[in-house]
């Protein structure tokens, strides 16, 4: 059985993260309210609360669906999501909006999210899941963030973050975006999840 650990971090009023076990794997979430539409806290509380809801999935197809269910229904807020269920195989999910997740093999890094759509975002009756699919058998490293994250770390500090265990990690990139003042650019969410082989 593959083994995982995990850390969980959000800081602001808008962003949410959840990371949920089961036997097959774990499923990890991150959604970040748009603060501008007014509901973005509950439309991310909404994605949270589906992917709860939906439960494992190692099939792609069924994190795009949900997605897709919830732009017709979390409205009149609207937000990001990202969703990624890491099994014993590789990885599987979806995403809209600018929240990132990334997978870490050793040196080498993949961009789980970068055919995504960044707008309309969930809650537009507009937008357009992407998903995608990797294979992914040995040991690794999930990184899940929203923009507030992703838009101000330092790209150096991601890898340096990466050799401690997951919480630490976790609270290494929020803290390496936060400013001398101990206020942060924007609402940040980071969930780290470091996967045996």
């Amino acid at each position: 059985m593959r083994e995982f650990q995990g850390g969980v971090l959000v800081e602001g009023r808008e962003d949410r993260a959840a990371l949920f076990e089961y036997e097959e794997g774990i499923v990890a979430v991150v959604a970040d309210g748009a603060g501008g539409t007014g509901g973005g806290a509950a439309a991310a509380q909404a994605v949270i609360d589906s992917v709860r809801e939906q439960g494992w999935s190692a099939r792609e197809a069924t994190w795009v669906e949900l997605l897709g269910r919830l732009d017709r229904s979390v409205s009149p807020g609207q937000t990001t999501a990202v969703v990624v269920a890491l099994g014993p195989t590789g990885l599987v999910g979806a995403s809209v909006g600018d929240s990132e997740a990334w997978w870490w093999s050793g040196p080498v890094e993949h961009a789980l999210t970068r055919g995504q759509r960044r707008k309309p975002l969930l809650g537009s009756d507009e937008a357009m899941p992407v998903g995608f699919t990797l294979e992914a058998r040995g040991e690794g490293t999930l990184v899940l963030g929203s923009d507030g994250l992703w838009k101000y770390v330092r790209w150096e500090r991601v890898p340096e973050a990466l050799r401690h265990p997951p919480e630490q990690a976790a609270r290494h990139l929020l803290e390496s975006v936060r400013y001398p003042s101990g206020t942060l650019p924007d609402d940040v969410s980071v969930i780290v999840v470091r996967a045996g082989a």
